[in-house]
């Protein structure tokens, strides 16, 4: 990402060179290498990092203001290794070793980043428009979470999905229904608490009745916890393959010139991924389409039921389900 500066900088140093001529082109490399460094250098200089540096000149208000402090990392690549493992105790660590009681700005690659550990900055933070979009990853708009409300630029759209979130999926009414579908499913879960012998995995018995709950809210399948089917087996594959594909810290979003490569596999995942998201999900909505009765609906009854301008498109539906 250059800046209106940079970009200057460069055209004067070409026409300091005559325009490349054969003569001395070897020392306009040189020269253009040297003010490429010197730029870098003078970037990363800035209180987290280089991708903050770049805007230094319209980040200083005055004389008075003070930048955000935060860690340098490295050039080019910045903070990346704060996002490696364990991401929230290394950027506690780096906030408290830089001093940032209210503010930590850094850098991941080109991309500038702002955390606070306050809770009454927090606060202002997420009751702020300006702090509404959130940056979309390159996996989550391949898997078409940029049209589900978490990822959604704010705007019509987006107010849109928290209207029909807010009266129609997430209301009081449609939460009580789904109470006695919790209770069941809490039931078994005791009940396979209370018949295992020797150890089990309580993560996995969690993780197996969230996704009966969601077959059931979301889609109005009822499962026996105990045992397994074809499609809660297959649905269970493509959501760990999903959020095994949102949580990697992929290069390419903060590193651009990384994007052409896909070095980390992520892109072919994605693309691997999402025609089967759709067979899963396509296939739940026609069956919902064809069916009859008002008992208990889903939130796939629920949207199918939508009208005006509240109607979503088929590919939309398949976003926010499968959001």
């Amino acid at each position: 990402m250059e800046t209106e500066i940079e970009r200057l900088w460069v055209f004067a140093l070409a026409a300091k060179c005559r325009a490349f001529s054969s003569d001395n082109l070897v020392s306009s490399v040189i020269l253009l290498v040297f003010a490429w460094l010197s730029l870098t250098f003078i970037y990363w200089a800035y209180p987290g990092g280089s991708a903050w540096g770049k805007y230094w000149f319209w980040l200083k208000k005055g004389p008075s203001a003070k930048p955000i402090p935060g860690p340098r990392g490295l050039p080019v690549v910045g903070s990346i290794n704060l996002m490696a493992s364990l991401a929230h105790r290394q950027l506690a660590a780096a906030a408290q070793q830089c001093l940032a009681n209210r503010l930590m700005a850094f850098s991941l690659g080109e991309t500038r980043v702002i955390i606070t550990c306050n809770p009454d900055v927090a606060k202002e933070i997420l009751n702020s428009s300006v702090f509404a979009d959130r940056p979309v990853k390159e996996s989550a708009y391949s898997l078409m979470f940029n049209r589900a409300i978490g990822f959604a630029p704010y705007g019509v759209y987006w107010r849109t999905l928290r209207r029909i979130a807010a009266t129609h999926l997430f209301c009081p009414k449609q939460i009580n229904g789904s109470e006695d579908q919790r209770f069941r499913i809490a039931a078994q879960m005791v009940s396979m608490v209370g018949h295992r012998k020797g150890e089990f995995s309580v993560r996995d018995t969690l993780k197996r009745a969230s996704l009966n709950n969601m077959m059931s809210s979301v889609f109005g399948r009822q499962y026996e916890l105990s045992s397994s089917c074809e499609e809660t087996d297959e649905l269970s594959r493509l959501v760990e393959e999903g959020y095994d594909l949102l949580g990697k810290l992929n290069w390419s979003d903060h590193l651009p010139w990384l994007a052409g490569l896909d070095y980390q596999n992520i892109r072919s995942r994605c693309s691997k991924l999402v025609p089967k998201v759709n067979r899963f999900v396509n296939r739940i909505i026609a069956e919902h389409r064809t069916k009859t009765g008002k008992n208990n609906q889903d939130f796939v009854d629920v949207l199918l039921s939508l009208q005006g301008s509240d109607k979503l498109s088929d590919p939309d539906m398949v976003a926010v389900l499968w959001r």
